[in-house]
């Protein structure tokens, strides 16, 4: 009985293990109607977001970090609207872990506003 006990323990730590390395998805939206926006006045935008994972084993804001860039290129694009979108990953050593980046970069093309009548 011992043995298996033991190895349910191990099979449930790496469970957990593996759950805390689970990012958060990020539904990228896109531009639905081409008519609403005006594609001759695109901008370029980018936006980048950290985290660090301690000794290789703690991660320190690493499963939000998709999200967090996310949000800052929506708020950089303000009203208009974000189509093009290029993730990039990267990571580096640093003393006591690695440090984990996303880059997200994207058009923004402003919406075309009706006249008013």
């Amino acid at each position: 009985m011992k043995p298996l006990v033991k190895s349910l323990f191990v099979t449930l730590v790496a469970a957990c293990l593996l759950a805390g390395c689970a990012g958060t998805p990020v539904k990228i939206a896109g531009v639905q109607d081409r008519a609403q926006v005006d594609l001759t006045k695109g901008r370029q935008i980018s936006a980048s977001a950290s985290g660090f994972q301690l000794l290789l084993l703690i991660p320190i804001a690493i499963n939000g970090r998709h999200e967090a860039a996310y949000r800052d290129l929506l708020a950089q694009a303000g009203d208009s609207v974000i189509a093009d979108v290029k993730i990039t990953e990267s990571w580096k050593y640093a003393f006591v872990g690695t440090i984990y980046t996303t880059t997200m970069e994207a058009t923004a093309y402003p919406k075309i506003v009706a006249p008013a009548k």
